[in-house]
């Protein structure tokens, strides 16, 4: 189920095959992240073009979608190349961001 959908993100035109929805709390932390388009053998799969949809998607209940949006929780699109170079494993922000073990 690839799609031929086009996106801006970061000035660029780029598919929305390569992207991902991130939620993330004021302070910067990742909280949830969902691929922007899935693929299955059974035809299951999704295709989320707009915040709103992703949204719905990572909250599927009302009262999680009202809860994140009392805690300022954000959703936003970055390509998955951009996720794997510079966010990677790092979800935390600086203030929340655990020590070194």
């Amino acid at each position: 189920m690839t799609t031929q959908l086009k996106v801006e993100v970061d000035g660029m035109l780029v598919s929305l095959d390569e992207c991902g929805w991130f939620q993330r709390r004021p302070c910067g932390c990742i909280v949830a992240a969902v691929t922007a388009v899935v693929e299955t053998v059974d035809d299951s799969g999704w295709v989320l073009a707009t915040a709103e949809q992703a949204h719905r998607h990572l909250n599927p209940r009302k009262r999680d979608r009202d809860r994140a949006a009392r805690e300022g929780i954000t959703t936003e699109l970055m390509t998955m190349r951009h996720y794997r170079e510079h966010v990677g494993a790092n979800w935390e922000c600086d203030t929340h961001e655990r020590p070194a073990s």
